[in-house]
């Protein structure tokens, strides 16, 4: 089985619980033919030019896992929905392997959350303009404020730099 991504922008003309069913519809033809890994709802953005007449669009990505045989049956499937505008079925480039240890890592932090009953321990949070700045949050542990300010000064830098 062979991973792949498919981009999907459907009309704006439908609110958006109707997107999302039609986004289901698309899981649902996915699942029966391979196996869905992961669904990631854009929403709404503007398009890069128009189409059909249209300047706007519902966003979803999909990265899954099929045969090669099932891409044909799924452009096949995706082609007669009128309610989409444009769709793109490619090959995922990016480490399926580090994807799946992710997801796998995800839900076993949902699961451990959910079965604890508990809320997470009391973890500092800063926002992002504290932890730009460079300024430290007040609390009556100065020294660890200060020391956990720091480490979220350098997830900042980080980011800012992957960006």
């Amino acid at each position: 089985m062979n991973p792949y991504e498919l981009l999907l922008i459907i009309t704006p003309d439908h609110d958006e619980n109707e997107a999302e069913a039609l986004a289901n519809q698309v899981k649902g033809i996915i699942e029966g033919g391979g196996t869905l890994l992961k669904v990631d709802p854009w929403g709404k953005k503007r398009l890069a030019y128009p189409i059909r007449k249209r300047s706007e669009g519902y966003y979803v990505l999909y990265i899954f896992e099929s045969a090669p045989s099932f891409v044909a049956q799924l452009n096949q499937s995706l082609h007669v929905i009128e309610a989409i505008l444009r769709y793109m079925v490619v090959q995922y480039e990016d480490d399926i392997d580090k994807l799946k240890a992710e997801l796998t890592a995800e839900a076993a932090e949902s699961d451990e959350s959910t079965s604890d009953g508990e809320s997470a321990p009391d973890e500092k949070v800063t926002s992002d303009k504290e932890s730009a700045s460079g300024e430290k949050s007040t609390s009556d542990d100065n020294a660890e404020a200060e020391d956990t300010t720091d480490d979220d000064d350098a997830e900042a830098e980080d980011t800012t730099e992957s960006a």
